[in-house]
């Protein structure tokens, strides 16, 4: 069934179809409005969809979403199912950039967590992946011409201003087992799965019995304990 909608939109035109649909009102006999599709042309140096600014934000509770997504899929392709799509194409030499950035500020004491970027994946009683499984994704693809530069699927960077201190710990990696069956993962898990080396002299993966020369300082439960390291001339 097609509407054809004829009338202006204004200001208190509280009975104009298209105006009612877009200044929603549960109230309102029109209710809303349902559109299949929305394409945005913006002009350069204007987003597209903004919501507040810089100077005036949007003010929220907690329980408010700008954009919420819920999206069902049952197709069993081994097409990977994509939701939300962000591409980028860099085309300008020197460009930096070209990512998708989830930017929060504190200047407050929060609570016990938080975050500017949260992947979380939950399976179910009777999900799995047959393959690999992550809720975070880093994948680097090389070419010919990467010939120069330094290059890393995931780049961790702590930044410590002049009077930065560093709390109770503060370390580049933290890594928890939570829940029930913990137990289970101290059993039969693995702190790191490295995969796609092979062992050799002059590999990533050396054969060596040189002795320790250096170490690192790691904490494990709450312990600091310290990986030996050697050089050449250990």
């Amino acid at each position: 069934m097609s509407i054809t909608i004829s009338k202006s939109i204004g200001e208190g035109n509280s009975d104009g179809r298209l105006y009612g649909a877009l200044a929603y009102n549960s109230s309102d006999k029109w209710g809303g409005v349902q559109i299949k599709g929305v394409k945005f042309s913006p002009v350069a140096g204007t987003p597209a969809i903004q919501v507040g600014d810089s100077t005036t934000g949007w003010t929220a509770l907690y329980t408010d979403k700008a954009i919420s997504i819920y999206s069902t899929c049952a197709s069993t392709s081994a097409t990977s199912f994509e939701p939300v799509l962000f591409y980028t194409t860099l085309t300008g030499e020197a460009q930096t950039g070209g990512r998708v950035r989830a930017f929060m500020t504190a200047n407050v004491a929060l609570g016990a967590w938080s975050n500017a970027l949260k992947g979380e994946v939950t399976y179910g009683a009777s999900g799995r992946t047959t393959g690999l499984g992550s809720a975070i994704c880093a994948e680097m693809t090389m070419s010919a011409g990467t010939s120069s530069g330094t290059y890393a699927p995931l780049e961790i960077e702590l930044n410590m201003g002049a009077s930065g201190v560093t709390g109770t710990a503060t370390s580049f990696m933290y890594m928890s087992v939570n829940d029930a069956a913990a137990t289970t993962f101290d059993t039969s898990g693995y702190i790191m799965d490295i995969a796609g080396v092979s062992v050799g002299s002059g590999k990533v993966f050396q054969v060596s019995d040189n002795s320790a020369g250096h170490a690192l300082r790691i904490r494990v439960a709450g312990t600091a304990y310290y990986m030996l390291l050697a050089d050449a001339s250990d």
